[in-house]
């Protein structure tokens, strides 16, 4: 977290004569807030005025333990917190005690009693299937709903009499609307709305065409549009409900790129609709079908009410990151974790706080662009022709380089220094020191997607922190998700549209469970370009022989000339298996990803191609470990003739490091958040220094296994590593920090 002092002429936007803000991982900015603000629980999912307009019941449904909670709107103090068993969506009043919630991995809606605080299931509102997962509740016309993300349904029950309609829908239904008698289902998963009539003898369900992945409904004043925020299309759109046909778009996002995540919707007393941009942290405001106002809110906005004078928001990630040096794993729910820290806020904005002076906040929260030298070799037809782009996984900057002398690192938090990695300290102060690089994301779902689209959407940031609790099962964060996918795709995407050739090894990639068949992969801009023979996370297969089978065709390459300008190449098994009896210990998992990457290099330097070549290398995210600066701050790794070395502070992050990619290939960036980064400009020089890199033996035994009686032996054998976070984390990090002779009990 870095707190900077705004120019005098954004304080006095502000109304005040100064004021700091927070840069995040990302490098945007969080303005302080204009009105009252609160702390809140873990991804607080949505927001609802109460009928009397005193109160606010906000869902966390976040990491921590879920809950409901009522605060007062006249200085948002939290007035009751109602445990709950799991918890998702929007909530609804009922009347002015009882509150509708969805009840998530509870596979049913929930009536919540303020009363006596007290949460009973909605039976007619429970899947009759075991995995539903109840996203989303509504209520209207004598009717009540509820959708079920993980079944494709929803279920709407008549109040009256009793009835029970069950309704096919697309895919990962989400929000609802009931408008006379008909129940509307965005369909978060596609392009489309589901209306189904609930009249007896009407009986008859259609599709909608809108724009991509939409994800909040909201009924217009005179009850005669839906307007319908559409998250992966930065779009709003208006529904003519006398016609069901899309009327109008309203364009939300910047125009630097899209991305802004449209997710949450309000409607003021006068018409005046309200719009949460979850990735662009900001509200819009709309009146007459355009943007005519912004508003700079906290990190990631997620739900949004709205009273005759002011706009109530929920922000999922709060109001900025954290240092966590003070990461205890042996602490069971250790707050210091990154998805444990990431707590959600609650802003109270006047209406009359939204003009130009808000508007033109919004835009100076953007990263400024970086002037591109008059010399660089960070350009398309440049000396570098061909790019090697290495994904690891789950580590902070502390955790591998906090030993380096000369840069911002603590040697007490270094689990993994210079004996266990020696080329990464090689490959850092030979090619340069970057201590003050962040990844873009928490945690892997959203870290191999910020790692190759720079991007998360909506459904991924929503949906995580559910997963990484152990209350949502399903783990569809990759590999042709189409959820998951955003607007633009991905690097290999960007690259087939620019007609650029590339290689994947392993990213994206499935691993059969038979270890002679071939890797497979379901992204379309993938199949035919992955080698079949490199897997994907499996910590049963070595980095070491990944490197083998990289080695093997780049050899090839090099016989005939034809290495592509990009290759993509993961390296997983820094992520380690924990100490699970038999396998290896954490220490030779992470010596064997060093000495494997240090081979890639030792390789490429060693070639024809090392003239033209970068190779850039980061982890997808950090959450495994400690860090005093923050818990995304991460390693980064430029190995090229070009680099320059010595230690770089310039704030960089995931974004940074495709654009700088993007760039080299004459690739335009994927969204608004790699369109803004800045390039990685100061890390190359002009004239290129040919000499190899030997890569440097191990210094620790790569073989070695855990004992049975190894400390958590018994926990790692229940974790589940079939995917890269399917473990519990804090879990985790508790047996690598003993592992790493960090830990003190026994």
């Amino acid at each position: 977290m870095r707190r900077l002092v705004l120019p005098a002429v954004l304080a006095l936007a502000l109304g005040a004569a100064a004021v700091s803000a927070t840069r995040l991982p990302t490098n945007w900015l969080i303005s302080p807030p204009v009105g009252a603000m609160a702390h809140l629980g873990t991804m607080p999912q949505g927001i609802a005025l109460s009928p009397d307009g005193t109160r606010l019941a906000v869902v966390d449904a976040g990491f921590n333990p879920p809950a409901l909670r009522v605060l007062s709107t006249r200085d948002l103090h939290t007035e009751l917190r109602i445990p709950l068993r799991d918890a998702f969506g929007t909530p609804i009043w009922m009347n002015d005690d009882r509150v509708l919630v969805a009840g998530g991995s509870e596979n049913s809606a929930q009536v919540v009693d303020l009363t006596t605080k007290r949460a009973t299931p909605f039976a007619a509102l429970a899947s009759s299937h075991g995995r539903a997962w109840n996203d989303d509740v509504a209520a209207g016309s004598g009717f009540v709903a509820a959708s079920f993300d993980l079944d494709d349904e929803a279920i709407a029950v008549d109040a009256l009499h009793g009835t029970r309609i069950e309704i096919a829908t697309g895919l990962h239904p989400g929000a609802l609307a009931i408008v006379d008698g008909r129940l509307y289902v965005a369909n978060r998963g596609a392009a489309s709305l589901t209306v189904a009539s609930l009249r007896d003898g009407e009986r008859s369900v259609t599709k909608i065409p809108v724009d991509l992945h939409p994800s909040a409904l909201a009924l217009s004043r005179d009850g005669k549009r839906l307007y319908i925020a559409c998250a992966d299309a930065d779009a709003i759109d208006v529904l003519d409900l006398a016609t069901d046909r899309v009327v109008q778009r309203i364009d939300v996002g910047l125009p630097q790129g899209p991305g802004a995540s449209p997710n949450a919707l309000a409607l003021a007393p006068d018409g005046t609709l309200y719009v949460s941009l979850g990735a662009e942290n900001a509200l819009a405001e709309i009146r007459d079908g355009r943007v005519v106002a912004r508003m700079p809110v906290g990190w990631y906005p997620s739900g949004i009410t709205v009273d005759a004078h002011t706009v109530y928001v929920t922000n999922g990630k709060g109001e900025s990151s954290h240092a966590n040096p003070q990461f205890d794993p042996e602490e069971h729910g250790d707050p210091h974790y990154v998805a444990a820290a990431l707590i959600g806020s609650v802003r109270a904005i006047p209406r009359s706080a939204f003009d130009a002076a808000s508007t033109a906040q919004v835009l100076a929260n953007i990263p400024r662009p970086v002037p591109t030298p008059t010399q660089t070799v960070v350009r398309a037809h440049g000396p570098i022709h061909h790019v090697i782009y290495i994904i690891k996984e789950n580590r902070t900057y502390d955790q591998v380089l906090g030993d380096l002398p000369g840069a911002n690192g603590d040697p007490k938090l270094a689990w993994f220094g210079a004996k266990v990695t020696p080329n990464e300290h090689a490959l850092a102060e030979r090619f340069g020191i970057f201590d003050d690089t962040f990844t873009d994301a928490q945690v892997s779902a959203t870290g191999h997607n910020w790692s190759t689209a720079a991007f998360a959407n909506d459904y991924l940031e929503r949906f995580w922190p559910s997963n990484y609790a152990g209350r949502r099962p399903l783990y569809d964060f990759e590999d042709g998700a189409v959820a998951s996918t955003p607007r633009n795709g991905y690097l290999w995407d960007d690259a087939n549209r620019a007609h650029v050739a590339f290689r994947d090894y392993g990213e994206f990639v499935s691993t059969p469970r038979d270890a002679h068949l071939p890797a497979t992969t379901h992204m379309p801009g993938l199949i035919g370009k992955i080698d079949p023979r490199y897997p994907g996370f499996d910590l049963d297969y070595s980095d070491e022989a990944r490197i083998d089978e990289w080695q093997r065709e780049f050899t090839q390459y090099v016989v005939h000339r034809d290495l592509p300008p990009l290759e993509i190449v993961r390296l997983p098994n820094d992520h380690t298996w924990g100490t699970r009896a038999g396998k290896l210990t954490p220490q030779a998992y992470v010596a064997q990803n060093d000495h494997a990457f240090g081979r890639l290099v030792d390789v490429v330097s060693h070639s024809p191609y090392w003239k033209d070549t970068a190779i850039f290398a980061i982890e997808d995210d950090a959450q495994n470990g400690p860090d005093h600066v923050d818990d995304q701050r991460t390693t980064f790794y430029l190995a090229s003739p070009y680099a320059a070395p010595g230690v770089h502070h310039e704030h960089y992050s995931t974004s940074s490091v495709l654009r700088t990619i993007e760039l080299i290939l004459g690739l335009p960036p994927m969204s608004i958040y790699d369109a803004v980064a800045p390039p990685m400009y100061d890390a190359f020089s002009l004239a290129p220094r040919l000499r190899p890199y030997d890569a440097i033996a191990p210094r620790i035994d790569v073989h070695a296994r855990n004992a049975k009686t190894a400390y958590g032996a018994a926990r790692s054998a229940k974790m589940d590593f079939a995917h890269a976070d399917d473990a519990n984390a804090q879990e985790l990090n508790d047996i690598l920090a003993h592992a790493a002779g960090m830990g003190t009990k026994p």
